[in-house]
């Protein structure tokens, strides 16, 4: 693992895609009905001191990752048990999302497909990537970035030029003050999607150079947030506050709303592909993390790990919830308070103040001993 690197460039992409991903599939910030804008901007804030966070607490062992630096704070042996629930959570994660995927696809494309046909088609797919190696994977991205910003563009003009664009439907501003903004902010939109970085924890190491990490870190957020900004506009602009917040996929209702000269028309599609490309890269670094838990648990290789575990993913995937309705309501509810906030927030805080105790202890013997 030591051996595979990711660019910079590599590195801010997969961040960007990963925090796109499936936000603009379910949509987000509904509570805040027509401000769900302003949500999005203060939740990307958060999300840039969160990951700058993430990264002060890997740079107190340097070269290290987060299961590394589990293992540096409370211990190998104490820490085994710390990994593994880690490693249950990615897995966890990279089931919800594939389900994402999995009710896109069924209800846009494949209508009369299976879902276990899909799920087991793509985590295949996904993990031959990761089995190849993360470069894989960084490389794929680093390809189709532009595609997703150029499609996502297409998509606001193509609104604009149909007439379906109603400025009216972002007003007023605030009307009910900042209230219904900051409910909806915490823990919900905190956490999904710019706590989910904490994966992003086990790729640090790779990159290359590492003189320039914080800066495409938060730059990465910052695109992230813009990109989610304008398709929470689009979405309310083109579907209202109702439509949006009944809507299962705003995202790609507001796609279908695109006609040009009676002729260019059902160009979701061409959303679909968006979203199905985010979503692969989302279930991949999710899959990937856990992967590497398993490698530090049994010392294997994580590539002995890929097919089993995938088709595992593939299986939890489909039996997680009965239906979209149950699938959105328990990521809202269950998933942001009882998971999000212990993985991405509890331990990691606690794990900062070992590690800084520690560090000030290192270099308060060494003081001693230098006088």
């Amino acid at each position: 693992m030591k051996n595979q690197k990711i660019s910079l460039l590599q590195y801010f992409i997969l961040i960007v895609i990963f925090q796109v991903g499936s936000t603009i599939v379910v949509g987000t910030g509904n509570n805040a009905k027509q401000d769900a804008w302003i949500a999005v901007i203060l939740a990307g804030l958060a999300g840039m001191i969160i990951i700058a966070f993430y990264y002060w607490l890997l740079s107190m062992v340097p070269g290290k990752n987060l299961y590394e630096a589990v293992e540096a704070g409370i211990g190998k042996w104490v820490a085994k048990p710390v990994i593994m629930m880690y490693t249950v959570y990615f897995f966890y994660l990279s089931a919800r999302v594939l389900r994402d995927f999995d009710e896109l696809l069924v209800s846009s494309i494949f209508i009369n497909t299976p879902v276990e046909i899909i799920s087991i088609t793509m985590i295949l797919v996904i993990g031959y990537a990761l089995y190849l190696g993360i470069e894989v994977l960084s490389r794929t991205s680093e390809v189709f970035m532009p595609y997703v910003v150029v499609f996502i563009l297409f998509l606001a003009a193509g609104l604009f030029m149909s007439g379906e664009i109603k400025y009216t439907n972002v007003l007023p501003v605030l009307a009910e003050g900042l209230q219904p903004v900051l409910k909806v902010l915490f823990p919900s939109m905190i956490t999904f999607p710019f706590g989910e970085v904490i994966a992003f924890t086990l790729l640090l190491p790779l990159i290359n150079p590492q003189k320039k990490v914080l800066t495409a870190s938060l730059l990465a957020v910052l695109t992230s947030t813009v990109i989610i900004c304008l398709t929470t506009i689009i979405q309310l602009m083109t579907l209202g506050v109702d439509m949006k917040s009944r809507s299962n996929f705003p995202l790609l209702s507001a796609a279908r709303e695109i006609s040009l000269l009676d002729f260019i028309e059902r160009v979701d599609l061409i959303i679909v592909f968006v979203m199905m490309f985010g979503i692969i890269v989302k279930v991949g670094i999710f899959f990937y993390g856990g992967l590497l838990g398993m490698q530090k648990l049994f010392g294997r290789s994580y590539k002995d790990f890929v097919f089993p575990i995938g088709l595992l993913i593939a299986f939890i995937s489909v039996l997680i919830s009965e239906d979209l309705a149950e699938h959105l309501m328990e990521g809202l509810e269950f998933v942001p308070i009882y998971l999000h906030i212990p993985f991405q927030f509890g331990f990691p805080a606690v794990l900062a103040l070992l590690l800084f105790l520690k560090f000030k202890k290192k270099e308060k013997a060494y003081e001693e001993h230098k006088s």
